[in-house]
């Protein structure tokens, strides 16, 4: 009964997910019953994560915070980077979020695929605010993980086939970008 089912996290013992379809955050306890915990962040390509305090982000136009009230607010203005809206993300134990953005129109998705274009890129928001631009040329960014010493992030360039990792600087910079 679920939209799309993508971008899957495990957090505080449950399984949380995007249902693109129906527009909402999901999360599933062990025993397998489901809960809708809010709304998503609109159309195609949007996910979730966690700052170490807790709050959760929310992609899609723009990078938003859930409140512990529930009230959602932007969390960082990206629109300088990319127009066209932010994917997935994730957070390291610092609380230097991650995002990217495909960097072209979605409904482009067929033109593009197989085509050999990389226009995808990835933001930083620091855990003190800054944002910034820390990688491109990325070949339809998609899933992105942070290794627990928070010293690698891993991304899925899905029109490449492969995994690209970069090493995370002291200041949440990425560099040593390698297959």
């Amino acid at each position: 009964g679920f939209g799309m089912g993508e971008s899957p996290r495990w957090h505080d013992g449950r399984l949380w997910f995007a249902s693109w379809g129906s527009n909402e955050i999901i999360a599933v306890n062990p025993d397998g019953t489901a809960e809708v915990v809010g709304p998503g962040g609109g159309g195609a390509g949007w996910a979730t994560s966690w700052l170490p305090d807790g709050r959760m982000l929310v992609t899609g136009r723009e990078l938003i915070r859930v409140e512990p009230d529930g009230s959602r607010v932007r969390h960082a203005d990206l629109g300088h980077i990319s127009p066209h809206g932010w994917s997935e993300l994730t957070v390291d134990g610092r609380g230097n979020a991650y995002v990217n953005s495909l960097n072209f129109d979605f409904a482009r998705f067929e033109e593009l695929l197989g085509s050999g274009q990389a226009p995808g890129k990835i933001a930083l928001v620091s855990a003190d605010g800054e944002v910034r631009e820390v990688a491109d040329g990325l070949a339809f960014p998609n899933g992105m993980v942070v290794t627990p010493d928070n010293r690698t992030l891993i991304v899925a360039e899905s029109f490449a086939r492969r995994l690209t990792a970069f090493d995370i600087e002291g200041d949440g910079s990425l560099s040593n970008r390698r297959v």
